[in-house]
């Protein structure tokens, strides 16, 4: 929640100087976030624009949080752009589905799906129900069939169709929820090789469906919390009360499937994905840490691009590095390279090789690649990314 909330609020920073500060709640917007995402993509410029959902939605209680539920009359125009979108995403047929508003019943078994699923699998809810922002219940009339959908242009935002028992709202947020957890995941940690994963596709027995890697490892994703789910059901002794669609019974199963394949194909895989993987599978095996790519870098003084923008979190150490430009730039670091950043934005005239040191010099010449950081002559220090240079001294 940390690192997803700093990268969004680091992005506005970039996209749109001061701004007036806005608050945690706008940062877990899904209409804001399609906005800056779509920004930092370069699709579309980022403007300024109402979505506060505040006016159309209702806070149901979840535990330590609440979950936002669209409720109000308005939310089906604050919401339409949205709605065509996945439903184009989808390939669906017909117009886009509508919003179903003022609608008590409804409400209230979304209520009482909220409670179940965390009477239920009280950890894994909690942990899934983080990554969920706005709930959407679906008009039957206009929904198409659809039991639950989310996407990540809209990351937080889940659609179901309206609910006929609470486990059909349970399912859903261990569904959609493991979904909105991976597309969290993906923005703040490594995860796929795109590069090498192009052209590997999964085909799965129970479908004839051809899936890219990427939607191989969230299906494994959600099918092995559906499987931790369908468990703690089962003990529960309250599988008859499971919806004609829930795929519980099948949950296990299928994460198998795709989790032999996934492992066969682990290479595509960046060391946190591998580690997700294989955490799922419970094989007792781990990704092994990578070796680090030393590039040479010439002897000189070092100094951070001074565009560059940097924000520590506290929870892991890991630092977000942002720079702006028509597309803002924003790059993780880990480890020696978060410690190496720091350090240098501590010394505004850089630091020699000597001063960082033969253990931080081995990731220098991975951000001088990446210009994060750059070389100063001697008797000057960097001014700006143009490359010019101010005078230290006389």
């Amino acid at each position: 929640m940390e690192e997803r909330r700093a990268l969004y609020r680091m992005a506005l920073d970039l996209l749109q100087p001061g701004h007036e500060r806005i608050p945690a709640e706008q940062l877990d917007n899904p209409l804001f976030r399609f906005r800056i995402g779509e920004a930092l993509a370069g699709r579309l410029p980022f403007v300024a624009a109402d979505d506060d959902l505040g006016g159309v939605t209702t806070a149901v209680p979840a535990g330590s949080s609440t979950l936002a539920v669209a409720t109000g009359a308005g939310a089906h125009d604050l919401l339409a752009e949205a709605l065509r979108i996945i439903h184009a995403q989808s390939r669906s047929a017909g117009a886009p589905p509508r919003l179903l508003t003022g609608d008590d019943e409804a409400l209230a078994t979304v209520a009482a799906g909220v409670d179940k699923v965390r009477e239920v699998s009280p950890a894994l809810a909690d942990d899934l129900l983080a990554h969920v922002s706005l709930l959407v219940v679906l008009d039957p009339a206009t929904s198409g069939g659809l039991v639950s959908a989310s996407s990540r242009l809209f990351p937080g935002l889940v659609l179901i169709d309206r609910p006929a028992s609470p486990y059909d709202v349970a399912e859903a947020i261990i569904h959609e929820g493991a979904h909105q957890k991976l597309f969290d995941f993906a923005i703040t940690r490594p995860f796929l090789g795109a590069d090498i994963a192009e052209g590997r596709v999964f085909r799965p027995s129970w479908s004839s469906g051809v899936w890219p890697v990427e939607q191989v490892l969230a299906a494994f994703h959600a099918y092995s919390c559906l499987a931790q789910f369908a468990g703690d059901v089962a003990r529960r002794g309250e599988t008859a009360e499971l919806g004609p669609d829930s795929l519980l019974s099948h949950a296990r199963e299928r994460a198998t499937e795709i989790g032999t394949w996934l492992a066969g194909e682990e290479d595509t895989l960046e060391i946190d994905a591998q580690w997700l993987l294989h955490t799922l599978l419970c094989d007792g095996n781990g990704p092994e840490e990578p070796t680090p790519v030393t590039r040479p870098v010439q002897a000189g003084r070092y100094v951070l691009d001074p565009l560059v923008r940097m924000t520590r979190m506290e929870a892991t150490g890991r630092v977000l590095v942002g720079r702006p430009g028509d597309t803002p730039e924003l790059h993780w670091l880990d480890g020696k390279a978060a410690e190496l950043t720091i350090r240098l934005r501590e010394a505004p005239f850089g630091l020699s090789l000597s001063e960082i040191g033969a253990e931080l010099s081995a990731v220098l010449g991975g951000l001088v690649d990446a210009t994060l950081v750059r070389a100063a002559p001697a008797g000057g220090v960097l001014s700006s990314s143009d490359g010019s240079f101010t005078s230290e001294g006389n």
